[in-house]
């Protein structure tokens, strides 16, 4: 999906919510600015702010990417029927289908190195996950400190802790990371 029809897609979404530019502003915490610029394809949010804008719309990125919830009652989910998206600097893909029998959410992520720190993150769901490859890196947790995380190291966050993962290395880091209750 590109900037213009993702931006196209908030812009139904928060139309369809009965909300205006400046209320979604102020429901995600994102300026109007930069909303619209977004709607307008301009420019592409981060998947930080992509979450912000879509849980600020009741919804989520399962439902956002992958439409309506799955069906059946497989216990098997193909590679080909999962949904990715990706920005600037993470790629993240769920593994497990929005279904209401599946009780917690599972990503596949890739984070490229980079200079710049990422944006610190706060979740209203408690997340965890493993290194599979790449790094090395380091988990900020915002007032507690800082850990290195290297391949084969699990981490956990608890809900509302700010936090971020950092690339320090050259190579992407590969997570799986798992999140309950799940956000959509």
């Amino acid at each position: 999906m590109g900037p213009g029809e993702l931006g196209g897609n908030i812009r139904r979404l928060r139309r369809e919510a009965g909300l205006g530019l400046r209320e979604l502003s102020r429901a995600s915490e994102i300026s109007a600015a930069t909303l619209s610029a977004i709607e307008q394809g301009r420019s592409s949010p981060t998947l930080a702010n992509l979450h912000k804008i879509l849980r600020a719309l009741g919804t989520d990125f399962a439902a956002f990417f992958a439409g309506a919830p799955s069906g059946g009652d497989s216990p098997v989910f193909p590679a080909k029927g999962m949904k990715s998206f990706r920005d600037a600097h993470r790629r993240y893909t769920l593994l497990l289908p929005k279904r209401a029998d599946v009780r917690f959410e599972v990503l596949h992520e890739v984070l490229s190195p980079t200079e710049k720190a990422s944006a610190w993150e706060a979740h209203d769901c408690d997340f965890g996950g493993v290194v599979l490859a790449g790094g090395p890196g380091v988990l900020e947790v915002e007032g507690s400190g800082e850990w290195p995380v290297r391949k084969d190291d699990a981490f956990y966050v608890k809900a509302g802790q700010r936090h971020r993962l950092r690339v320090r290395g050259r190579r992407p880091m590969k997570l799986m990371t798992i999140w309950y209750p799940p956000r959509y």
